[in-house]
């Protein structure tokens, strides 16, 4: 690696040859900066990175005055390609190579990284070059070229840089991290931090607290950066471990700078067997998945970087099915799968799970009433015993350390009883907490990373008298009790969760520090608030809640009958989410952005069945013309006004996730999924100008697939209410309507920008 920059590492796999995780990133300009510094180029390499324009910039703090398609190309030469237009360094280049033979005809030979297919990119050398007709046919007509010299004088050296830190973390938890450098006869003048998971998240400063969402393997780098402009990178893998929780988050990876959004799955009993309620950024969709779980026990969610899937982050659940063997469910490459695990659940067991150091692991009570695990290691899952003493079924909470897992639940005496590795074996031990019928446990691991037990239901003792407490982990095994504010109602669920406190975001969606950095800490040194939800006796929600300033308790809007969990994914941006049953059906209480324990909250309905395909049609307009016929549309194929919408950001997010068909009306529309050139904000935070969707154009009544729409505008403006209502009503009906035989031919999205927003 030459100096990291803004790649996301999500769905990428682990490089066993260069001991990093591979990244998704555009490379080019990385390649021809990797060939300069190993020639021994060290002038200013803080000012180029990933983007191929960066080399213009270099030229011009150089000195030089490229000209388009001008000069004389000469062995070592960085040639970057610009679109037609004015050239200039804030612009998008199209690539960067460098030339290695210039030949007695004039052409030149030239290697160029990140080349030639969207699959199995390549280094890739090219001879006899001439470049004018090489960027015509390679970009097409109108396509320029620079060239960008290295310097001849002297080089100074390279600062001499190193981290420290751990190298194991645990989701929503500080993970702290410090760099040191120094330059021979000059000194440091900043320092970039790169995490792996998207370039919001990068930093800057001699020390930075990062807090990974998703567990997996890290490759963090930090660049020093001296007063010569002279940069050195350095890098190091982190292990990041997580818990089960109230849902299971995957990051996006359409945009490989950006984690935007996070795809959340709630595993559910409905339906025909195992559902989840999926939110795509916008919306929330119930799906049906595979496999049928008993009727009682908790259902782990848990989301990881899965072998099966090429490493991508994927979604699991994993439950006691209804024939009483362990199951696990996932969704791989679109498809839902089940499959049974070793191992057999007790009746009304819980099942929780964690991802460990050596790979995924899921916690049980099994049917002589012992704890058991079954793991995966080596890709192959086993289950033992792990626990000796007998047990209740439920309930069985989890946290994670990064010594391993703390396994939580209730002993036959009534005690609140913790298990955890110990050497190559387990090892049980009651704590300090005795409990009554039907007590509520939570789990979670505090911002510094030491476990903590939430019990609802304590017997009251001691000092503080109170049947809501937590109990958390010291040194060497020890555990200390402390009663919380708040008052659950008896028999209440507790959930609890660290969140991003709103103090700890700076800047809109997708903004980031940019390169090469400072000396000055670009994040807060303590992020992370802990946020424990309950019901109060009137079945009004409730938080308990630590921001750093002690603890205090807010409560929330409407009324519920039970606590199904709260989650808050600690990404910037990200809101605080209290899942509820009401009388009324099941709801989401919520934040929205970044917001604290506080609020303002508000209440949104959760799916009560499983969504038709007709429930995943939806039309998109962007204009009020297009709007007017997309509506008459959906009335004349009986689809709800409701699945109609006018926000780029609804039809963004519900084309990324796959689980829709979008029809766009008219070319305003098309051409904004297609290009985004107005440049809307989008849930992706994807710069304007670019879009990872196509689109298709026949008639259809399946879903196209992630990151594919349905071209609604028609190539003769005055039948395009017909082409988008013939799409409608075919995808609803699988004919056409009544005396139509062909719907209209499609029109091409058109680089320009339409329309509005919303």
């Amino acid at each position: 690696m030459v100096a990291g920059f803004s790649a996301n590492s999500n769905d990428c796999g682990y490089d066993s040859t260069f001991n990093v995780r591979n990244s998704n990133e555009n490379w080019c300009a990385d390649f021809v900066k990797w060939v300069w510094q190993k020639a021994g180029i060290t002038q200013d390499m803080n000012t180029i990175n990933a983007a191929a324009s960066s080399f213009y910039q270099w030229a011009l703090d150089d000195g030089q005055t490229p000209v388009a398609d001008s000069g004389t190309p000469q062995v070592g030469d960085a040639v970057a390609f610009f679109g037609s237009g004015a050239i200039s360094a804030t612009r998008y280049a199209d690539h960067v190579g460098i030339i290695v033979a210039v030949n007695d005809d004039g052409t030149v030979d030239m290697v160029n990284g990140d080349f030639s297919s969207s699959v199995n990119v390549k280094v890739e050398h090219d001879t006899n070059l001439n470049l004018t007709t090489f960027a015509a046919n390679t970009w097409g007509a109108g396509e320029q070229w620079v060239l960008v010299s290295p310097p001849t004088s002297a080089q100074k050296p390279n600062p001499r840089a190193g981290i420290s830190g751990s190298h194991t973390a645990v989701t929503g938890t500080d993970a702290v991290f410090h760099a040191s450098a120094s330059e021979r006869g000059g000194s440091i003048t900043g320092y970039y931090w790169t995490f792996g998971d998207g370039r919001t998240t990068n930093a800057t400063g001699a020390d930075v607290t990062h807090v990974f969402s998703t567990p997996g393997t890290f490759t963090i780098t930090v660049t020093a950066t001296s007063n010569f402009g002279t940069i050195s990178t350095v890098r190091q893998n982190v292990t990041v471990l997580a818990a089960s929780g109230s849902e299971a988050a995957v990051p996006s990876t359409a945009v490989w700078y950006s984690s935007y959004p996070v795809s959340y799955y709630r595993f559910l009993r409905g339906g025909d067997g195992l559902v989840a309620d999926v939110w795509d950024g916008a919306s929330w969709l119930q799906v049906q998945t595979a496999g049928t779980p008993a009727s009682s026990g908790s259902i782990a969610n848990l989301a990881y970087q899965d072998a099966d899937a090429d490493s991508a982050m994927t979604p699991h659940a994993f439950y006691r099915n209804a024939d009483g063997a362990l199951a696990e469910t996932s969704f791989i490459d679109g498809t839902w799968s089940s499959r049974v695990l070793p191992g057999t659940p007790a009746n009304g067991s819980d099942v929780v799970a964690a991802v460990t150091a050596s790979g995924p692991a899921v916690y049980f009570v099994d049917a002589r009433g012992r704890l058991a695990e079954t793991s995966l290691q080596s890709g192959t899952w086993s289950s033992h015993e792990i626990g000796r003493a007998p047990m209740s079924a439920a309930p069985l909470a989890i946290a994670v350390t990064t010594s391993g897992p703390r396994v939580f639940g209730v002993g036959r005496s009534g005690h609140v009883t913790v298990t955890e590795q110990a050497g190559r074996g387990w090892h049980t031990a009651n704590l300090n907490a005795k409990v009554r019928s039907g007590a509520a446990l939570a789990a979670m691991t505090t911002p510094s990373g030491d476990a903590v037990v939430v019990v609802n239901g304590v017997i009251a003792h001691g000092h503080h008298g109170s049947s809501f407490a937590e109990l958390t982990e010291g040194s060497h095994g020890s555990w200390s009790e402390s009663a919380l504010q708040g008052t659950p109602a008896e028999g209440s669920a507790v959930a609890a969760t660290n969140y991003l406190l709103a103090s700890a975001v700076t800047g809109g969606l997708g903004s980031f520090v940019q390169p090469p950095g400072t000396l000055d800490a670009s994040g807060a040194a303590h992020p992370l608030g802990t946020a424990i939800a309950y019901l109060t006796d009137g079945g009004t929600p409730a938080i308990t809640y630590s921001d750093g300033s002690g603890w205090h308790t807010t409560t929330l809007p409407g009324t519920a009958t039970s606590l199904a969990g709260i989650s808050a994914h600690p990404v910037a941006h990200q809101p605080i989410q209290v899942y509820l049953e009401t009388a009324n059906g099941p709801v989401m209480d919520t934040t929205g952005d970044t917001a604290s324990p506080t609020g303002p909250w508000t209440t949104q309905s959760l799916p009560t069945g499983p969504a038709t395909f007709a429930d995943r049609v939806l039309l998109y307009a962007a204009t009020a013309d297009d709007r007017a016929a997309a509506d008459a549309a959906a009335t004349a194929a009986g689809l709800p006004a409701a699945q109609v919408t006018s926000s780029f950001a609804v039809a963004w997010a519900a084309t990324l996730s796959g689980q829709h068909l979008v029809i766009t009306s008219g070319t305003a529309a098309t051409s904004a999924l297609e290009y985004n050139v107005c440049g809307w904000t989008d849930p992706s935070a994807e710069d304007g100008g670019s879009t990872p969707y196509d689109y298709v154009t026949a008639a259809r009544t399946t879903l196209p697939g992630a990151g594919l729409f349905l071209n609604g505008s028609a190539a003769t403006a005055s039948q395009g209410p017909q082409r988008v209502a013939d799409l409608t009503y075919y995808a609803l009906h699988g004919t056409l309507p009544a005396g139509q035989t062909s719907v209209p031919a499609p029109a091409r999205a058109v680089y320009a920008c339409a329309g509005s927003a919303s």
